[in-house]
This record gives C-alpha cells, structure tokens and sequence, in this order.
C-alpha cells in the first residue's frame, strides 16, 4: 500500500523536530533543523522561511530537497523527495503558520522578532520510509500515552452531559463554571481558562479557569500576547502540538534576537499571573465568536504531545460557537433582567453583616488604596484589583462605609455615570463574577454574595479602612 501526504498527518504537528537537505550547484551540501513542516494538499507540503539563509540560498541554485519527518507515534521517520514551487508572503497557508511561529514566540519573549518571512511550497515527488528507521526508538511514556489518545474523545454521550449543564446555569458564573468542568469530565480536557474583552481595547481578562493552583481570576491578557492574545487578534483556532520543543528551537536559532529583546525591555507589568502549565506540551486556543464578534476566548493545553488531535480541533471549533451564543445569550438575559427590577432604595438600609468567617485579632483589619490614576487597589499593600473591577468595589466599599448599605443592585451599577461603563455591551456580569472570585482569593473575608438575580450584597467580617492616592 503506497503512503500518502494524508496517512502521514501525525508527523506534521511539530512534535519532533523534521530535518531539511539541501544542496548549492557545486555540491556543497547543507542540513538544518525545522520547527514545523505544514501539510497543503495531497502533493505539497509548506517549509517555513524564518532564518535559513544557506538553506534559502541552496534552494535557489538547487530547488530539490529532502525532508526528514519522523512520526511521534512510531518512531518511524519518512524521507520526502522535495521541488521547490514557489513562495506565499500573505493568504491563508501563511496565515496558518504565521500564527503558530508567533504562538510560540509571544512564550519565548521574541514577539515581532522570531516573525514567519514567507511560506515556502514545495511539490513532493517521492515518500520512502528512512533505511535506518526499520527499528524504531522505543517513545517516551507521554509520547505512548499520545499515541493512546487516537480515539475521538467528543462522544454524543459527553456532548449530552455538557448541554445538560449549560442548560441548567442560571448566572454567568455558573455557565461558565459548567462549561470548564464539562470540558473536563466528559473529554478529559484538565487544564482550561475562559477570558473575555474588558473595556480596554485590545485587552482580555480571565473569568474563570480549571485544573490550575491558582484560579487566575482577573489575570490581563493583550492581544498578541500568548495563545489566548492571538487567537483574539486572528479571531481564528490556534493548535500547537510539541510546544517546548518549538520554543526551545526558537532560543537555539534566535539567540542574538532574544538578546536584543531583553534589551528593550519586554519585562511584562506585575499584575496577576496568568496561569498555566510549567512545561506545556500541546495547546489549543478557539475563538468565541457569535456572527463576528469576539464573545470571549477558551483555551486548552496538556503535558502529552499531540493532545489535540485535527478532530480536537475541529469539534472544539464547532462547539465554541455554541459555547459563545450560551455566554451571550446569558449576558443579554441577565442584563434584561436588570433592566426589569425596580430602582435601589434611596433609603440606607442597615443589617446585620452575615460573617463570611470569624475574623481573627490579626485580620480583624484589612487596608485597601485606590490610586486614582492608575485605576487600582492595594489591599494590605498588594495589588488586588483595577480597572471596571476596582471602580466598582471602591464604590460599594464606600457607599458602605458611609451609609451603612449591605445590598445593591446590577442595575444601579449601570446607572452610576462615575463608574464609565461602556454604553454598549458593558459586560457588567463578568466584572462583577472576576471581582468576586479576585476577592475569594485575596480576601475572603470581603465578599460580594448574590441574593437574587440582579441583586448582592457586600459583606464584610472585618474592618476596612479606606484611603484614595493619587
């Protein structure tokens, strides 16, 4: 049976490094290692033009190569017999590998630096199984328990379950708490975060996570930045198998490059950590868009090479959309329903603060600073909170402090012109759902605590004392 471009699928996810021959006119030949050979169709494959430049030169005397592809799953390495057919600069072949090249490299601190110059293609005129491959090196365990994982892991049962759950949420907090769980009971998928735009353009925010130490509740992620950032500014699916492998190429042939970064300062700011795996072997971003617009963003990733399989992603695509109309159609229900309650009580109301815990002698007090300028609060001298979030708990603090109110409303919120919600799509509910979860880590004896939709209280077992700097 003859081997096919398709049959071969597994050798294109990057996992292990392919190997690239070439030689000049005069004999002189030259080998280098690849990061990433792209499958096109039944008769090409795409190289990456990065920085090979013997290579590139090689190629224009020359434009036969050989590529050496090894398959994780077996051991087994394939020499492709190559042309040269032409160069892509731009469309969607360049667009797919840009997107993964700059995955990678937003994680090795060389974003704009370890750029994709152009999309190499290259007709494929022979597939033989390398001569010294007959008897494969055994795979590393993770490699084996890759190899396990062939099987299709979106069962109808599994997509059942979730839609059950989805269905049964009656607040954002619990959808999207019910889809991260979902993703990891019914499909094994243990790591995962849920980020959404904040009102600063080009920013997202994480509302909720999975599997991680720390629940990464506000944590900030621009776009460009990491998996979750460029699947925001692509709007497209990102996947990327063999992660460690690729960033440790990326140090190896841009040494200088990442010199030269650290140079001019690519130190992010101390805000919350995003978190995530220490040695990440596979990822995988999808877009939540409902008819163009970025609803939020899911992300995925795992310590076993080629986890998300092309079927993965496929399905993980298709159920974002469904994914993205339940967070939207939540948003909208719950802002309607905040339209419909009546208007705050105008008279303080005083009752008895529920303790979220006894508050021992040393935390009977907590110290919270709102700078002013940078739109953020301290509390007992570390950062908690800013922006939207931190506007908002400075008001219901305050409001508390001096008139003695425990209970306030998602509508009045909306209403407070000091706050600056965005006029249109102010996704209150989310801020307000990070800025609990931020507070149930930080402090949780400073709680907000839903009474009914629409509707929290803020209750305090301790003292807090408020100051405002510049």
């Amino acid at each position: 049976m003859s081997v096919t471009l398709e049959s071969l699928a597994t050798c294109f996810q990057g996992i292990l490094p392919a190997q690239l021959f070439t030689c000049s006119l005069d004999g002189i030949p030259n080998a280098a290692y690849l990061s990433h050979v792209e499958y096109v169709d039944g008769d090409h494959v795409a190289l990456s033009f990065q920085f090979f430049n013997k290579s590139r030169r090689n190629i224009a005397e020359n434009p036969n190569a050989l590529v050496l592809v090894p398959d994780p799953d077996t051991g087994q390495g394939w020499l492709l017999r190559l042309r040269f057919v032409r160069s892509e600069t731009d469309g969607p072949l360049f667009d797919r590998m840009a997107l993964r090249i700059e995955a990678i490299a937003s994680y090795c601190g060389l974003k704009g630096i370890f750029k994709l110059k152009a999309a190499d293609v290259y007709r494929v005129l022979s597939i033989a199984p390398a001569p010294d491959e007959a008897t494969a090196v055994p795979m590393r365990d993770l490699e084996r328990d890759a190899a396990k994982l062939l099987d299709a892991v979106f069962t109808t049962r599994g997509l059942q379950d979730l839609a059950v759950a989805i269905n049964k949420a009656d607040s954002l907090e619990m959808l999207v708490d019910a889809i991260l769980r979902g993703l990891d009971e019914n499909f094994g998928f243990k790591y995962s975060a849920l980020l959404v735009p904040t009102e600063d353009p080009c920013v997202l925010v994480t509302v909720s996570t999975r599997g991680y130490a720390e629940n990464g509740a506000g944590a900030e992620v621009s776009y460009g930045e990491g998996i979750a950032g460029l699947v925001a500014e692509a709007r497209k699916p990102i996947r990327i198998s063999g992660l460690m492998r690729g960033m440790l190429y990326a140090f190896a042939m841009h040494k200088e490059a990442a010199e030269q970064a650290r140079g001019r300062g690519t130190h992010k700011r101390g805000r919350i950590q995003m978190p995530g795996l220490a040695n990440p072997e596979s990822q995988l971003g999808v877009p939540l868009l409902v008819r163009g617009e970025l609803v939020g963003v899911l992300t995925l990733e795992s310590d076993v090479p080629y986890r998300f399989h092309e079927e993965d992603k496929a399905s993980i695509e298709l159920l974002g959309s469904y994914l993205a109309i339940a967070v939207q159609n939540m948003q909208l229900q719950e802002r309607s329903a905040d339209a419909a309650e009546p208007p705050a009580d105008p008279v303080p109301v005083r009752r008895a603060a529920k303790p979220a815990r006894p508050a021992s002698d040393s935390a009977s007090r907590r110290d919270l600073v709102y700078y002013a300028a940078d739109e953020c609060i301290l509390l007992d001298g570390e950062y908690l909170i800013r922006s939207l979030p931190a506007r908002i708990l400075w008001r219901l603090l305050t409001e508390r402090q001096a008139t003695g109110r425990q209970e306030f409303t998602n509508r009045e919120l909306r209403l407070d012109k000091s706050l600056n919600l965005p006029d249109w799509k102010d996704n209150l509910e989310s801020r307000l759902l990070l800025l609990r979860r931020r507070l149930e880590q930080k402090s949780p004896d400073i709680r907000l605590v839903p009474r009914a939709r629409g509707r929290f209280a803020l209750e305090l077992a301790c003292d807090v004392n408020l100051s405002v700097r510049p």
